[in-house]
């Protein structure tokens, strides 16, 4: 088994067949469904490039938009998250409501302008377990379908739909995205690069399966009954990433969900959503602390590979079968998209 080619991961035109046929056709988390519960609240991101917003509307829906305003094309909402009573555009004052329909044109005589062709650009929108996501194609499966076997997983596990939210985290990473997840779905580097994950871990007991023909892959891990690990989630723990860029983890007192964002062909955005049950505050932030050391330490990793893979030395190297079986899948999960456009 042989990586992708080096350029894989440094080529624009790459990024941009990955950006279409792979990032957009799937779900990605948003934030907590609790942060946006009252009428008019939103959260703005710029998702691989694509600005966009969810927001409660006024009958208690939630609903997703493209950030962009009918009329010349100007952002709505800055990004990051806040309430409003209306959508009004900052540059020439076009006034949506919350459902996404146009209410005011100024400057236009009544009747000139069917409104009802003016309404914001819709985006899908779904929730799991108190998580909400977004997916930019309307052809893609429903999120229940796209989640796969990860619902049954984390069905013996709280989630943020029961558990106390936290607090939300953010690393970024001059690294390809694919480089952060041929790290993520493989445990080779776990002793070296993971010190007290690793000792927090009983021996012998991480069985790392694959399931729905490689998209998800699952760490089943066992705590030390008498380390920090066992402490601060729990006995047992589940580790899940969900091509292209979903991964959460999953135990007796802590969920935490993660964003893998591909920002380029050189940089990655990691944001994170922590919840808890059952540890007191000294703990929580103890265990928030740590799963955030984890993430810069995978991403101290990717960095190291991914300035080498710019280089043009390097242009493939050899899998093991032994420990990199999930990587050579996800590897082909890329190329099966890429190649076949």
């Amino acid at each position: 088994m042989q990586t992708l080619p080096a350029r894989w991961y440094v080529d624009q035109s790459i990024y941009r067949r990955e950006r279409k046929h792979i990032f957009s056709s799937a779900w990605w988390p948003i934030g907590p469904v609790e942060s946006l519960a009252k009428p008019g609240a939103y959260r703005a991101e710029n998702l691989f490039g694509y600005r966009l917003f969810v927001i409660r509307d006024q009958t208690g829906q939630l609903r997703a938009f493209h950030n962009v305003c009918r009329h010349r094309a100007s952002t709505l909402l800055q990004d990051g998250q806040g309430e409003c009573k209306e959508l009004r555009c900052p540059y020439h004052g076009w006034l949506y409501a919350l459902d996404g329909t146009l209410k005011r044109a100024p400057a236009f005589i009544q009747g000139e302008l069917d409104a009802a062709g003016y309404h914001l650009f819709p985006v899908r929108v779904e929730t799991w377990r108190g998580l909400v996501f977004v997916c930019l194609s309307d052809e893609a499966d429903d999120l229940m379908t796209w989640l796969g076997s990860v619902d049954r997983l984390c069905a013996q596990f709280p989630g943020p739909d029961t558990l106390t939210f936290f607090k939300e985290f953010e690393v970024r990473g001059e690294a390809n995205w694919k480089t952060y997840c041929d790290n993520t779905v493989e445990g080779y580097h776990l002793n070296r690069v993971h010190p007290r994950l690793a000792q927090a871990l009983a021996t012998g007991k991480v069985v790392i399966k694959s399931y729905d023909e490689g998209r998800v892959v699952a760490f089943h891990v066992t705590y030390a009954g008498d380390s920090d690990g066992a402490t601060l989630r729990g006995v047992d723990g589940l580790w899940i990433y969900r091509f292209p860029g979903f991964q959460l983890t999953a135990s007796e007192h802590v969920f935490k969900g993660e964003r893998i964002e591909p920002v380029s062909p050189g940089e990655l955005r990691s944001l994170n959503w922590l919840w808890f049950q059952g540890i007191d505050q000294t703990q929580v932030t103890d265990a928030c602390e740590w799963s955030k050391q984890v993430v810069l330490e995978d991403v101290a990793a990717c960095e190291r590979v991914q300035v080498n893979l710019r280089t043009g030395i390097y242009q493939h190297g050899p899998l093991s079968p032994l420990q990199e079986t999930h990587v050579a899948k996800f590897q082909a999960l890329v190329r099966q998209a890429i190649e076949a456009v």
